[in-house]
């Protein structure tokens, strides 16, 4: 089993998915910037990439629009 630490190809192949993932994410934020969906989504990819401070920055927007999402959220940053 792989650690979350590991930093092979596939890793750096994923890395590179999530922060194109994450661009897509902030487009589809300026039209709709209060959908809980992407947010969370969003929060999540930040998390996956070691955005903690932006992943956090999430939580509190999510925390106003859905509060049991951003608590999966919070949940998600904390044991990564």
């Amino acid at each position: 089993m792989m650690e979350k630490g590991y930093r092979g190809v596939f890793s750096k192949m994923g890395e590179g998915l999530l922060e194109k993932f994450v661009q897509d994410l902030l487009q589809e934020l300026e039209q709709r910037p209060e959908d809980p969906e992407l947010l969370f989504k969003l929060g999540v990819a930040y998390t996956r990439t070691g955005k903690t401070s932006q992943a956090r920055e999430i939580y509190k927007r999510l925390k106003q629009v859905d509060p049991q999402r951003a608590k999966e959220l919070l949940d998600l940053i904390y044991d990564y």
